[in-house]
């Protein structure tokens, strides 16, 4: 890009442990000559002496929309309308509109008000596009409200499995393009749009740096074998699938020690279930673990599991192939476009615990297979999920598809 282009990076909570991409990706852009600005929703999922020097500094370089005063909120709210009365409320009945039913309505009011704060806040930066990932409906409400456009990432469950509740149909059409992760998440957004937005749907994969994921140092097998799954813990990430499947190897003689890193709604029924299927001191539930650590688990890792039901293309499951762990995850979704059966992973029958089972089984009696795997899938994450060139490739995208729009520009956003 020859010019420096200025660009609004909305996000539902900045930093957080499970979202760790997204900061390298910022950093990536501004690299790159995009001068980035961080609006957040949700302020850290961490108290600040529990971040790392990176998320510290973004922390501080980011606006938090909830850390605001509640009677904050409200006069800026209350200034704007004064200061734009037709825009506030036609972007008011917008906001409104989406909602179903009262509950809802209420949503919708706190997202508005929300949308107001991100709209102020590029009036004052003099920026006029903003790009949402995990934030979609504030930005579109933003885009209905002031005279910005806007852009989102699609990336999996989340957005996907209810196109009518997150107004997936009306996000797209507001949108000067959409960014979905894998080429599944497009055909989804095909299916839930109209034909003639198809041409706004580019996809651009997500990436790592996989000199921060470098190979494992060589090891023996352990025994029992530790087995890793990385993950919020929710029903749609199908852990309990695994507890499952490890209480089946313990039977036929294959003990695994299992480690959950996540948190979530979930953990208390999978440590009964745990309980519940006998293999309670075969797993440890550690919680979210921040990146620095997450090393030191990779690096004393046999076998990478991911027991989801319905996925994107997972970051986790990049960083465990990075460093040669051989990886089992389900055949749905964006998955296979990361792993080729039997060459750069091993896929099971979504939902089929024999199945997944039998993988990793497969693997376990194989050390030659399993070294196998970790090198081709160490190959395939440098060749097609490298962050610096798939950023670039997004970089690129932002100049054609918005050009001068990102570009300061005063007549766009009046003072």
């Amino acid at each position: 890009m020859t010019d420096r282009t200025k660009l609004l990076y909305l996000v539902g909570q900045f930093p957080a442990i499970n979202h760790s991409y997204l900061l390298a990706e910022v950093r990536q852009l501004r690299s790159l000559g995009i001068e980035v600005s961080v609006v957040s929703i949700s302020p850290p999922d961490r108290p600040s002496e529990q971040l790392n020097p990176d998320e510290r500094e973004e922390a501080g370089r980011t606006y938090y929309v909830k850390s605001e005063p509640a009677a904050k909120i409200a006069l800026l709210n209350l200034s704007e309308l004064l200061r734009h009365p037709l825009r506030y409320l036609r972007g008011l009945i917008f906001a409104l509109g989406l909602a179903r039913g009262p509950v809802q309505a209420a949503y919708h009011l706190a997202y508005f008000a929300e949308a107001i704060l991100v709209g102020r806040w590029m009036r004052r930066c003099r920026i006029s596009h903003l790009y949402a990932t995990f934030s979609a409906t504030v930005a579109l409400i933003t885009a209905r409200t002031f005279p910005v456009t806007m852009s989102f990432s699609v990336h999996g469950f989340g957005e996907l499995h209810d196109p009518i509740g997150t107004h997936l149909a009306a996000r797209v059409k507001g949108a000067l393009f959409v960014r979905p992760i894998s080429r599944y998440g497009r055909s989804q957004l095909m299916l839930a749009c109209n034909r003639s937005e198809w041409r706004k749907l580019i996809y651009i994969p997500l990436g790592i740096d996989a000199t921060d994921f470098p190979p494992r140092p060589p090891r023996e097998l352990s025994s029992p074998a530790h087995v890793l799954c990385v993950g919020r813990l929710a029903p749609e990430k199908g852990q309990a699938l695994l507890l499952e499947g490890v209480a089946s190897l313990s039977g036929e003689g294959c003990p695994v020690r299992l480690l959950v890193v996540g948190d979530g709604p979930d953990r208390a029924f999978l440590e009964r279930r745990a309980s519940e299927l006998g293999i309670a001191g075969d797993v440890e539930f550690a919680g979210w673990v921040d990146h620095n650590a997450m090393s030191r688990v990779y690096a004393e890792t046999d076998l990478f599991v991911l027991p989801s039901l319905y996925e994107g293309i997972p970051i986790v499951l990049m960083e465990a192939m990075a460093m040669q762990i051989p990886c089992v995850a389900p055949r749905i979704t964006g998955i296979p476009e990361l792993i080729e059966h039997a060459v750069d992973g091993m896929l099971f029958t979504v939902a089929d615990v024999e199945d997944l089972t039998k993988k990793v089984r497969d693997l376990l009696e194989s050390p030659e297979l399993m070294a196998q795997i970790g090198a081709q899938g160490r190959a395939r994450v440098i060749r097609d999920y490298d962050i610096a060139r798939n950023t670039k490739r997004f970089a690129a995208v932002l100049a054609e598809q918005i050009g001068g729009g990102l570009r300061n520009s005063s007549e766009q956003m009046p003072e």
